[in-house]
């Protein structure tokens, strides 16, 4: 059986970066390479974008999956 993920660091980053009002993106590369990544200025057309309201949903919603 594979393990779930809890996500517990990247969920209070993104949780303090929605309390704080922070004006942030993000990207989530799912798969057995998992990475995420806080956009800046530079990212790939390839992946998803994300507000910290968003991802925080989808990783909950993962998790109940």
């Amino acid at each position: 059986m594979k393990e779930k993920r809890k996500y517990k660091t990247i969920k209070w980053v993104l949780k303090q970066q929605i309390e704080q009002a922070t004006k942030t993106l993000w990207t989530w590369q799912e798969g057995k390479n998992e990475e995420f990544t806080c956009i800046y200025k530079n990212y790939s057309d390839s992946l998803t974008i994300y507000t910290p309201i968003q991802l925080l949903k989808k990783l909950e919603d993962a998790n109940t999956k």
